[in-house]
């Protein structure tokens, strides 16, 4: 498998794999402005989703929809 190019690109592969808080994605190292980051390298058919976990904890991943 090849490394994505980008630093959107590998965000949006680390939130294709799991679900992350801001905090993991910021401890990733890759952005410190993540969200313009994935925002500016989504294809078309991905999306960033954003829910919450027990109430309490935001986490995000990127999903594909038809």
């Amino acid at each position: 498998m090849s490394k994505p190019g980008t630093h959107g690109r590998q965000l949006i592969a680390h939130l294709k794999r799991r679900a992350m808080t801001s905090m993991q994605i910021q401890m990733l190292g890759i952005s410190t402005c993540w969200h313009k980051r994935v925002a500016e390298s989504l294809r078309d058919g991905e999306r960033l989703i954003s829910g919450y976990v027990d109430g309490k904890v935001k986490r995000y991943t990127v999903v594909r929809h038809v």
